[in-house]
């Protein structure tokens, strides 16, 4: 059953975990894919599907959090306004890394790749795999899809494999204004939840009153 973003949301702060479903980029098209007709694309990689997954991060200042929230060109995903804001130190302690962007049409880097990708030694490369991204034309583009793709704006950060975390790890919350008060019940008032798309004044005067956030600009 598919849960909505608010549900999303409960279920990740009451597992402490946020799980790493979805694998990215480069090497996700250079794993070995059984077609329809019988034919293996890229029979002869290394690559494991497994070793895409990850969890990922944005640095998006809070004044721009809400244009996460509107439609983006060339972006598959709709976001809502629930989640957790967390700490970098602890993003960086769980060996988290920013994205690796490299321009789609560089013919050299991604020869590189390739070589990496059929490689027999793959296996000591699958920890950077994840992190590899573009921008520019897509690698692999699709007759109905963007001719350009960029997002680097969105300061992207990746954890390979699932992400568990304690509450202490968090800084602030996101939800909806009519949620505030049972998501700040559910975590024990560990840390405040501020609305998004709300009163962005409001949101910054709550989340200073907290110590550890009184720097918050």
């Amino acid at each position: 059953m598919q849960l909505t973003a608010r549900e999303s949301l409960d279920k990740i702060i009451k597992s402490r975990r946020i799980e790493a479903r979805s694998s990215f980029e480069y090497f996700n098209y250079k794993v070995p894919l059984k077609r329809a007709d019988g034919r293996v694309l890229n029979q002869n990689s290394y690559v494991r599907r497994d070793w895409l997954r990850c969890v990922c991060f944005t640095e998006t200042p809070l004044d721009h959090v809400c244009l996460q929230m509107q439609v983006i060109y060339g972006r598959q995903l709709n976001f809502e306004p629930y989640g957790l804001a967390f700490r970098e130190a602890v993003v960086r302690g769980a060996n988290g890394n920013p994205v690796l962007y490299i321009q789609t049409t560089n013919q050299n880097i991604r020869l590189g790749l390739d070589q990496l990708a059929f490689n027999p030694l793959a296996l000591h490369f699958k920890s950077m795999m994840p992190f590899v991204d573009g921008f520019g034309p897509p690698w692999f583009p699709r007759p109905s899809g963007s001719t350009e793709i960029d997002f680097r704006w969105e300061r992207e950060w990746r954890i390979t494999g699932d992400f568990s975390f304690s509450l202490s790890d968090v800084a602030f919350g996101f939800c909806d204004t009519a949620s505030i008060t049972y998501f700040e019940s559910l975590v024990n008032n560990a840390f405040p939840f501020v609305d998004p798309v709300g009163d962005l004044a409001a949101a910054k005067q709550k989340l200073k009153k907290w110590p550890n956030l009184a720097d918050l600009k």
